[in-house]
């Protein structure tokens, strides 16, 4: 089946891949919550190696404090600078060739895909569907997204009949 990328379809990748990727939900909960605990636990080692009055473990509880206010508003922003990004992309149109067999799904543009654009369907993580757009997501972390239409509805339903983990998941970019 043959597929035309837009640069639409390129923005809603990169704003799915920014929003709802597992890669980028995982570095959310690291940076919001895995470094202010470091901040502490830095501080009561060294309190406790250098036998000072508490003012290390203060200085980073204070630190870990001033981390849990400040940076989910930097977060926040430079994803909503991100997303003006993904908005803001030149014009283009790419005719993509996509294929469903037994056992993998192909995503290229010439007619033999190159090993690094053929995907295993054992390794089918997600399907996420929105207005415009169906991405498929792999637990290698790749991404395919296609426009919606009723042909690769067709072939995503295709999919999910042999998707071990359910239904499509409708999600908002």
């Amino acid at each position: 089946m043959e597929v035309i990328i837009t640069n639409k379809d390129v923005g809603n990748l990169r704003k799915f891949m920014i929003l709802h990727s597992k890669k980028a939900k995982r570095q959310k909960m690291m940076s919001f919550y895995a470094v202010p605990f470091e901040f502490i636990v830095v501080g009561l080692i060294l309190d406790g190696l250098l036998k000072t009055v508490p003012i290390l473990s203060l200085t980073s509880l204070v630190l870990a404090i001033l981390w849990l206010i400040f940076f989910p508003k930097y977060y926040r922003k430079i994803c909503n600078k991100e997303l003006v990004k993904s908005d803001n992309l030149p014009e283009s149109k790419i005719k993509m060739k996509f294929n469903v067999d037994e056992n993998n799904i192909t995503f290229s543009n010439d007619e033999k895909p190159k090993p690094s654009e053929i995907f295993s369907l054992n390794s089918l993580d997600k399907i996420a569907k929105t207005k415009d757009n169906y991405f498929i997501s792999f637990k290698e972390g790749h991404h395919i997204v296609l426009p919606l239409s009723d042909e690769t509805t067709k072939k995503i339903n295709e999919i999910k009949s042999r998707f071990s983990k359910g239904s499509i998941e409708e999600v908002t970019l």
